[in-house]
């Protein structure tokens, strides 16, 4: 018997999306604020050693999902023994594990040369249990598309994060500090979620259906897993390669080009799943939306990112303090990698609207593949050497994205071109004239190319005039 129906309606979807948004937004400043800060009090080595450990354990706790947390929030009609059995893998996979990270702390840290690595895995390792009770009841919350809870518990870990972060750094806490930091915040976390367990539902895990639900699991598992393996290869491979000061490096370069990616990829992108979905429902194109939102996300964006780039010294000084200026010749190649992140950062969404999400695999797998090759052909040693190999990476993964969204999508690079001719003009002038008058001038290239963020801007003063009327 069903316990726990999938019913989301559109009004509740809505309400979910922009919940979300202004507090993921929110939340993102925030956290923002908070790496200014210890960036200012730790060392570039330090913030790469828990860097390194975060990849680390961000890899253990893929393992250990295996794809419950995604099929939790699709499967259609949970049942108690459903639930039962997906607690019960859970259960055995988060001992196995946690066990493995513990034995396999000291032969790891041998394996990057960070000998300080094992005893930040020996710290993180035992709440892995309680961040996998945490990864369920997170997936319960979006299913059910409780917004405000997810919320509320996002920000009351954000406060103890920063709270004990800072407090360990006063004191010299180092990378072990921070670590300290992600174990009370989790702690915290899964204490908050006691109290929001779902009625219906009881959590009494049993190994009798586990083979089913591993099975009807795996199955969205690829896309999941090579996202974030994707995301975690460059801190994986340069804490190898270069070591925890370069990982330190490249993480606040990557902060700083990150500032744009929150405002164009997260703010100007939302609800854009709902979006295409209803055109695909309703047997209309795709492409037009599509074309649509590339030009709005990189007309904001590539001119953003152009001006970091120009502007980046003085940036990362104001933002990072002059320890952190080694990290200034990353910004240009990973800037290269954030632009064509944007340009496809709808891909994946549309794909899963056009009920294809697997076809975003083979994207994933290439730039992965790409990034490894490029790494071991391009890497000198140096952090920019590093950022560049991730460049060439993307570069190459383009004619990939571009045949992938032609053929699936109906979005030719003839659309796509027409989509960001505009932003590549308003990104090119900005950066050859004065900073005093960028805005203007990029407001007079939109202008001149007609291009399609004029429109929002229009359609949203409307809005606002109507509402205040």
């Amino acid at each position: 018997m069903s316990v726990l129906p999938l019913q989301i309606t559109p009004l509740a979807l809505r309400r979910a999306v922009v919940g979300q948004l202004v507090s993921s937004v929110g939340e993102s400043g925030a956290r923002l604020l908070l790496s200014l800060v210890l960036a200012r009090w730790l060392a570039p080595a330090e913030m790469g050693q828990f860097a390194l450990a975060m990849a680390v354990f961000g890899v253990a706790q893929l393992l250990r999902d295996l794809g419950v947390s995604t099929w939790l929030q699709r499967e259609s009609a949970l049942t108690q023994a459903h639930f039962s059995a997906a607690l019960g893998l859970l259960t055995l996979s988060t001992a196995v594990l946690t066990l493995a990270l513990l034995v396999l702390a000291e032969p790891l840290a041998r394996h990057w040369g960070q000998p300080g690595l094992a005893r930040l895995l020996w710290v993180l390792a035992p709440v892995l249990p309680l961040s996998a009770f945490s990864s369920v009841m997170a997936a319960l919350q979006l299913r059910a598309l409780a917004a405000g809870a997810l919320a509320r518990t996002s920000w009351l870990g954000l406060w103890v994060q920063a709270l004990v972060s800072l407090a360990c750094s006063a004191q010299g806490g180092g990378a072990m500090g921070l670590a300290w930091a992600q174990v009370a915040t989790t702690l915290v976390c899964g204490l908050a979620h006691l109290g929001m367990r779902p009625a219906g539902l009881a959590w009494r895990p049993r190994w009798r259906g586990m083979g089913e639900v591993l099975r009807r699991a795996v199955g969205g598992l690829p896309p999941a897993a090579l996202f974030t393996l994707h995301g975690l290869l460059p801190d994986l491979l340069l804490g190898r390669l270069g070591g925890a000061h370069a990982l330190g490096l490249l993480g606040r370069a990557q902060g700083v080009v990150g500032l744009t990616q929150l405002l164009a990829g997260r703010v100007l992108a939302f609800g854009s799943l709902p979006v295409l979905a209803q055109r695909q429902a309703q047997a209309l194109p795709l492409e037009p939306a599509l074309r649509r939102a590339m030009a709005v996300i990189t007309g904001v964006g590539w001119p953003l990112l152009a001006l970091t780039v120009a502007y980046g010294a003085p940036l990362v000084r104001l933002l990072y303090g002059p320890a952190w200026l080694e990290a200034v010749p990353a910004l240009l190649p990973l800037a290269i990698v954030a632009a064509l992140s944007l340009m496809f950062s709808q891909l994946g969404t549309a794909l899963a609207a056009a009920g294809g999400a697997h076809r975003a695999v083979l994207p994933l797998a290439v730039s992965m593949l790409l990034r490894l090759a490029a790494v071991a052909w391009m890497f000198e040693g140096s952090v920019a050497s590093f950022a560049w190999a991730l460049a060439a990476a993307a570069l190459a993964t383009l004619p990939v994205q571009l045949v992938v969204s032609a053929r699936h999508l109906g979005q030719p690079p003839a659309a796509v071109w027409a989509a960001v001719r505009g932003s590549a003009l308003a990104a090119a002038v900005v950066v050859v004239v004065p900073v005093t008058v960028a805005p203007l001038a990029w407001l007079a290239v939109l202008r001149a190319s007609r291009h399609p963020l004029l429109d929002e801007w229009a359609q949203l003063s409307r809005r606002r005039m109507t509402s205040r009327k």
